[in-house]
């Protein structure tokens, strides 16, 4: 039987059941897969949404600080010696990528990347993403999030044969049936609990940290409650910058912080909820917004995650430009204008059974039997790479 290697340095709730769902699609198809992965420290961990899984191996990720950069180790070479494929997320900071690349340039070990190709936070030609693109071509196979990443990927001469677009996505099949499941006695509860009786209400549900911009949504909200004198926000998540909702619902009765609430704990805010806010980095997030039938208005912001490519302006949420003034203009009118609100709803539901965590699996599952089969990609130039050019473009 071959066996597959998958190396995280954290597990996030999200992720619980696409894992389960590879092991046994990789199972069917006479194949055993494994799991390592570590735990967030400091104030990662105040998002408060890692999980564990029984079968899985818990590894401590030992954390070095090199000046202001923080660097993993995941102590995992044991686990190496009967594996044909370890797959692991291609992030500079992850030291055994490097034990890795040199290892499959010295044996038979298979190499997969997953990820995005360079990071979406930073520009394209910063330090870290050059140092990404000279890695990229140090693997066998390539998981790419979404077709934007495979594009980047491509664009550095990696083969498109060997590139598999997963097409990253959660479990939306179970927030639908459970957003299905609500009655209207238990919305009724929900409204009385909080003290809302307006339906202009919007919910923001994610990671509370910097990129997320806290202090745009603030700002933002108080210009919509300016003109829609009955708006109420919802805030569910936690995380570094919880204190900045703190200050704000401390003087508005209309801001409601929930907390963090994963799975389906956080269905009855959306069918509250009619509008979902995010003016800064959105991932994988829309997919909760298309299975909750919750439409989004994010922002032009440019370091947003390869799953804003789901969202199509106009048709399933809005983007606005990157300020205040077109966000709040996009809010009201969403409020006041029920075509648009009917027509960004339906297109939420069709997008809903687009993106999938089924689908994710059967794609990635592909995705590895085919790099198993597969020859190996060449390996001779590990650390000169004949595109080394390519690292100051």
């Amino acid at each position: 039987m071959k066996k597959v290697l998958i190396i995280q340095r954290s597990l996030f709730h999200y992720r619980a059941d696409f894992y389960n769902g590879l092991r046994e699609k990789l199972a069917d198809n006479g194949v055993e897969l494994n799991l390592a992965y570590g735990k967030l420290k400091n104030k990662d961990a105040l998002k408060q949404d890692e999980v564990d899984l029984e079968w899985a191996t818990y590894v401590e990720n030992k954390v070095f600080k090199v000046g202001g950069i923080e660097l993993y180790w995941q102590p995992c070479l044991s686990f190496l010696d009967d594996q044909d494929l370890v797959i692991v997320e291609q992030a500079n900071k992850n030291l055994i990528n490097y034990v890795l690349v040199l290892r499959r340039a010295l044996t038979k070990l298979k190499l997969g990347y997953w990820g995005h190709g360079r990071n979406m936070q930073r520009n394209e030609n910063d330090w870290g993403n050059r140092f990404k693109r000279y890695f990229i071509n140090k693997c066998d196979w390539w998981f790419a999030y979404t077709e934007g990443v495979k594009r980047i990927i491509v664009s550095q001469s990696f083969p498109p044969a060997n590139v598999t677009v997963v097409q990253n996505a959660i479990d939306t099949r179970s927030l639908v049936e459970c957003y299905d499941s609500l009655t209207k006695e238990s919305l009724s509860q929900l409204r009385a609990e909080l003290g809302i009786a307006s339906n202009n209400v919007a919910i923001y549900c994610g990671g509370i940290y910097k990129e997320k911009r806290i202090d745009f949504l603030i700002e933002a909200c108080d210009q919509v409650r300016q003109q829609v004198n009955d708006f109420h926000i919802l805030i569910v998540g936690s995380g570094p910058d919880v204190n900045l909702i703190h200050e704000a619902r401390a003087t508005r009765d209309w801001v409601h912080y929930i907390g963090p609430k994963f799975g389906l704990e956080r269905v009855k805010y959306f069918q509250l909820a009619s509008l979902f806010l995010m003016p800064g980095l959105v991932g994988l997030a829309v997919l909760d917004s298309f299975a909750l039938r919750t439409p989004m208005i994010t922002t032009q912001y440019p370091y947003h995650s390869p799953e804003v490519e789901y969202l199509k302006n106009g048709v399933n949420g809005l983007m606005t430009e990157d300020n205040p003034e077109s966000y709040v203009a996009a809010v009201v009118g969403f409020f006041q204008n029920d075509t648009q609100r009917i027509r960004l709803t339906q297109g939420c539901r069709d997008s809903a059974s687009k993106y999938t965590v089924e689908k994710m699996v059967d794609n990635f599952a592909n995705g590895i039997l085919k790099c198993l089969r597969a020859e190996n990609y060449p390996r001779k130039e590990t650390f000169q790479d004949a595109n080394a050019s390519r690292v100051g473009s």
